[in-house]
């Protein structure tokens, strides 16, 4: 394997597949189906090529087929290089593969969805980043 690769890259990808459904109940990602996402938004790939990447037979990725990856599964491109953005992201794939087994998470009376869940832990990372900023500055 070319040292200059992403370490780990096809354990990060497996984890995103079988951590993350796709929308509307349509199940879980295949490789067919993420070369179809990537071609929507303009990154050719193969079957062929994803397959090699998720097996770990390569490891280098062109920016814009890891983006486009990033993308199709709604993680920051920060996930496969800093161990801390992946460390932060798997904690929130485990949150919300937790929520889907319990059925989702109710506030005050109000039902969320995973989706919704994805919004609620952007707007507190936001929050969070901005209060950082106000400490920074004292």
């Amino acid at each position: 394997m070319d040292s200059a690769g992403i370490p780990d890259l096809a354990g990060k990808l497996q984890y995103l597949f079988k951590t993350i459904p796709q929308d509307a109940g349509r199940g879980w990602y295949t490789n067919e189906v993420v070369v179809r996402e990537l071609g929507e938004r303009g990154v050719a790939v193969t079957i062929q090529h994803l397959s090699n990447l998720r097996n770990g037979r390569r490891d280098n990725p062109s920016a814009r087929l890891l983006g486009g990856i990033a993308e199709v599964f709604g993680v920051p491109v920060g996930y496969f290089f800093d161990q801390d953005e992946e460390r932060r992201v798997n904690q929130e794939l485990e949150t919300l593969s937790q929520l889907r087994r319990t059925g989702g998470l109710r506030l005050r009376g109000s039902d969320l969805s995973p989706e919704g869940v994805v919004q609620l832990l952007a707007a507190i990372r936001e929050v969070n980043r901005i209060e950082g900023q106000r400490r920074e500055g004292d």
